[in-house]
């Protein structure tokens, strides 16, 4: 039988804070979880905390008493501090801000003006600046200042006197240029920045796109107030396709395997109330042609493969429209091309799988009425599906509400609505004439 964590310190001690994370994640009462992370040494246990889900930073760090935190929080750099901070009241961030250094504090207030989700709540402030009016030379004895060493390097950012980013010199133009060299000389100004105000998906964006180790933030005045790194881009495009992923299926975007029941429960329940107004009015169509189902009982074995075929379709298309939406692969005037060619897409694949399961509907029943019925439908749930996969995320994009929002949930709204009402009214046109 394992030992408890609390019986497994020196164990734990010897482990990365990221994985002392997991471990303290897994356990469900976050008193217990407490219990740990005071028994740990205090430099990991404020590393481990800072590695935390935000739902169960956030629990351990209301736990602990205010002393404990201002100790833990002084072994962190101040965008970990921020997201912990962060997570707490704005009572109690004031309470636990006053209590910290000042040299610690400072920082954590600049940050904490920005929304989370901006360039400005992720970036760090550890970065380095050369003056845009010194030499080669000075730039090399800046770079040697004890202060300077705990500092990441992958790009040294030229100012100006008023702290505005004019650009960026690589160490090799440091290197293999004469230390009298005018440093604006070597300065590359081409540089690509983020503004402060950039929300989360824009810096995903940029740095899928460019490729580049860390990108500068700027203010409304292009003065420098700090960094991205590659590290937090990725971290970004995870939480957004996980975010984007949950979404679709009427999730919350910060649910987790281990998240507590009640919370995903609160989370859940509200959209499969939602859902089940949409099965409802499926429903609805259904019952409108109950005389034709009652005349043509057959037609019932039909129903979700129409539909269902239909909502698989639907998915391929949304998920791809999605896709480009989130990578800014799809420009406002983009979406007449996309639906035209997702149209062409299913009309071909409609009338493909149409023949198919005309042909098998017939030889199955010996009814050619039914055949030409089934597969005529298939072609329109399809076009509907196609119709529907690409206008959803477009319209929700339209009025500012992220395209992933349940966009499944309404997707399969239109496909078994479609399906039905033109299977059913085919149906009923054939048993009407024929």
């Amino acid at each position: 039988m394992a030992l408890p964590l609390s019986e497994r310190i020196p164990e734990l001690s010897a482990l990365h804070p990221a994985d002392v994370a997991d471990e303290l994640q897994r356990i469900e009462a976050p008193e217990e979880a407490l219990v740990v992370l005071r028994l740990l040494p205090s430099r990991l246990a404020a590393l481990s905390l800072a590695e935390l889900d935000p739902e169960v930073m956030q629990d351990l760090a209301a736990l602990l008493k205010e002393e404990e935190l201002v100790e833990l929080l002084q072994f962190l750099p101040p965008s970990d501090t921020t997201d912990i901070v962060g997570e707490l009241p704005e009572v109690r961030q004031e309470e636990v801000l006053s209590e910290l250094p000042s040299e610690v504090a400072s920082p954590v207030r600049d940050l904490l003006q920005y929304p989370e989700d901006t360039a400005g709540g992720i970036m760090g402030d550890e970065y380095t600046t050369l003056d845009a009016r010194s030499t080669i030379g000075d730039a090399l004895d800046r770079l040697r200042e004890p202060e300077r060493s705990q500092h990441p390097v992958s790009y040294l950012y030229v100012t100006d006197p008023e702290e505005r980013l004019v650009g960026v010199v690589s160490f090799r133009d440091l290197v293999l240029n004469e230390p009298n060299t005018p440093l604006s000389e070597v300065t590359n100004r081409q540089v690509t920045r983020l503004i402060v105000s950039d929300d989360q998906e824009e810096i995903a964006r940029q740095f899928e796109h460019y490729h580049y180790l860390a990108l500068p933030v700027v203010d409304e005045s292009d003065r420098l107030v700090g960094v991205v790194e590659a590290n937090d881009a990725l971290e970004i495009a995870q939480e957004e396709a996980t975010e984007d992923m949950q979404l679709m299926v009427g999730l919350s975007g910060e649910e987790r395997a281990l998240t507590p029941w009640h919370r995903s429960i609160g989370r859940r329940l509200p959209w499969l109330y939602v859902n089940l107004t949409t099965a409802f009015a499926a429903a609805m169509v259904v019952s409108a042609f109950e005389e034709t189902i009652a005349q043509w009982t057959v037609l019932a074995v039909f129903l979700p493969i129409i539909a269902g075929q239909g909502g698989n379709a639907g998915m391929q298309t949304l998920t791809i429209i999605i896709r480009d939406i989130a990578l800014g692969e799809l420009n406002p005037g983009d979406g007449r091309r996309a639906l035209m060619k997702e149209l062409c897409i299913a009309l071909i694949n409609g009338i493909a799988i149409g023949l198919v399961v005309g042909l098998i509907s017939f030889l199955w029943k010996d009814n050619p009425t039914l055949g030409w019925v089934v597969g005529i439908a298939m072609v329109m749930t399809q076009l509907t599906a196609a119709l529907a996969g690409v206008l959803i995320p477009l319209t929700l994009r339209a009025i500012r509400v992220d395209p992933a929002l349940a966009s499944s949930i309404f997707l399969t709204t239109a496909t078994d609505i479609g399906g039905f009402l033109f299977f059913l009214w085919l149906a009923s046109y054939a048993l009407e004439r024929l």
